[in-house]
């Protein structure tokens, strides 16, 4: 059978197109996270996913909390196209889509089983305010943030005229400055440094990752008041998404399993009783509160909300309205 010099030049360019496709890419992740924290071993087991998935045509590559950069630096990088992927934190996501910031409130959860059900239900909305400045893969658990001091925080009170390491974000100001504290929005990775050099007096972070950073060596007083429930976000650079092919998508996409939010929480959780185990043995303190003095830190940050909401950038107002939807559809 002869083919025709046009049925040649079609098979051709069919093998062309198919090696194309096959061509391995190799993505650059920047991730928040310090290496050998819980954060990290998650992110690799996603890594290895999206290898197995995409056989091998996938690779990703980590670079963990300061390798490339700050997570605002890494952040613009990824945004321009320089960074394929990011994973980092949303007080940090929203100086790009202020809407995220909503989920910044001070205590804005009720309880576990209501952040596992209703961030998830979240992340379409959030894609929607992100327009195209970047595609979003999923929010992420971080942790719950408290105060870490050199004594014992019982009551919110008890920061006023203090300098409190806050946020980079309005809620978490707001609320500081509305209980007479001197918040000071620092980076989490210049946070430790300021505490050793008595720039801050108070620090609200997660304990893993104030034990991993070395902050309880400067701080080691641990009160557990919850006042932020820390959330994450991975993102593709839109640069990067739009170079991807349908298979190379499905496989980012599809390694989404082994990141679980309510998984990935559990997880979390079990390593910061072993960070909080570590933290007593080397002389620190956990503090526990009442539930009569949970509730006032609950009720002076909750007494902000209104007028962090009509600070916000975008429409915060709209967001805030989805967020308190997806937690009356998750029964609260």
């Amino acid at each position: 059978m002869r083919i025709s010099f046009k049925g040649l030049l079609a098979v051709l360019l069919t093998c062309a197109a198919t090696a194309a496709q096959a061509e391995p890419v190799t993505l650059k992740l920047a991730t928040g996270a310090l290496d050998a924290t819980v954060w990290a071993k998650q992110t690799q087991a996603y890594v290895q996913k999206v290898d197995e998935l995409s056989g091998g045509q996938v690779k990703i590559e980590i670079f963990y909390a300061g390798q490339l950069g700050s997570m605002g630096d890494t952040l613009t990088s990824a945004l321009s196209g320089r960074i394929d992927m990011w994973s980092g934190s949303l007080p940090v996501l929203s100086g790009v889509v202020p809407e995220l910031d909503a989920l910044m409130l001070p205590f804005l959860f009720d309880s576990d089983e209501q952040v596992v059900c209703a961030v998830p239900k979240l992340t379409d909305t959030a894609q929607e305010a992100a327009g195209r400045k970047f595609h979003l893969l999923t929010f992420s658990p971080v942790e719950y943030q408290a105060m870490f001091a050199s004594e014992p925080l019982l009551s919110p009170d008890l920061l006023k005229g203090k300098k409190v390491r806050s946020a980079p974000s309005k809620p978490s100001i707001n609320f500081f400055q509305s209980i007479g504290a001197t918040p000071l929005p620092l980076p989490a990775e210049d946070t430790p440094s300021a505490a050793s050099t008595h720039l801050v007096d108070s620090v609200n972070f997660g304990l893993t990752y104030a034990m991993a950073s070395g902050l309880t060596q400067t701080l080691p007083v641990f009160t557990r008041a919850n006042v932020l429930f820390s959330l994450g976000a991975v993102i593709v650079s839109p640069r990067t998404w739009a170079k991807l092919d349908d298979q190379q998508k499905a496989a980012l996409t599809g390694a989404l399993s082994v990141l679980e939010f309510g998984a990935k929480l559990e997880e979390i959780e079990a390593f910061e009783k072993t960070m909080a185990d570590r933290l007593q043995q080397a002389g620190g303190t956990i503090v526990q509160l009442t539930p009569d003095q949970q509730q006032l830190w609950r009720d002076a940050a909750r007494a902000t909300w209104d007028k962090s909401l009509g600070e916000l950038g975008g429409d915060a107002a709209g967001f805030f309205e989805a967020i308190q939807n997806a937690k009356s559809d998750c029964g609260s």
